[in-house]
Formats: C-alpha cells, sequence, structure tokens
C-alpha cells in the first residue's frame, strides 16, 4: 500500500452530530491522497455507528476506539497508526471547505517546511 500524503485524526466522544458534516467534507475533498483515522473516547451516544458506517463505505476511513477519555491519548493514537507523511489533527465539530487539503499540500510543495 502506497503511503499517502497526508493523514487526518480526529479525537471524537459523543460527536454523533457533527462528525458526519466533517466526514463528509474530508470525503470530498479535492486532493484524495489521505486517510482519515476517527479515535473515539467511549461516545455513549451514535458516533462509533456513524464513524463505522461511513468506513464500511469509503476505504480511506477508519476506527478505532480508545479506552480512555483523553484527547490527547486519543490523537496519540492516531497518530501511531497513521502511515501519511504529514499528519493533520481536527475537532469533531470544524467544516472544512473542499480545497482545505489542496491548500496545504500546495504551500507545502511551494514553500518547503523546516
Amino acid at each position: 500500500m502506497q503511503t499517502p500524503f497526508f493523514s487526518v485524526v480526529i479525537p471524537t466522544l459523543d460527536e454523533e452530530k457533527t462528525l458526519p458534516k466533517l466526514l463528509q467534507d474530508l470525503n470530498k475533498q479535492t486532493f484524495t491522497d489521505v486517510d482519515v483515522f476517527v479515535v473515539d473516547g467511549g461516545s455513549k451516544d451514535k458516533t462509533v455507528e456513524i464513524a463505522s458506517q461511513f468506513a464500511k463505505e469509503h476505504k480511506r476511513f477508519t476506527v478505532l476506539e480508545c479506552n480512555q477519555k483523553n484527547v490527547s491519548i486519543q490523537r496519540n493514537m492516531g497518530a501511531e497508526h497513521s502511515q501519511g507523511t504529514y499528519l493533520i489533527f481536527l475537532d469533531a465539530d470544524v467544516r472544512i471547505p473542499h480545497y482545505y487539503l489542496e491548500c496545504i499540500h500546495y504551500n507545502l510543495m511551494k514553500n518547503g517546511v523546516d
């Protein structure tokens, strides 16, 4: 399997209302060399069910379940599973435009990184 350019890590906890919008935003990106990890910290709502259904339909998405409700531990868990050259951490309640990853990629290629 080819290493993706980006890995996106999303820690979640009871995000059934907001997470689907972000997952759709990520699925509609114009830059598609990306994998996405939803790392749940023990949600009591349908967050895991929603994310798992999305992952079944879209192979670039993975759901991980963390036994601790700690956003830092969840981010680290997602980072450990990721294979992307660059990591992007997003909260489940954000929205991003369809060109978000493309703009980051463009700027990395144009300006480089130290």
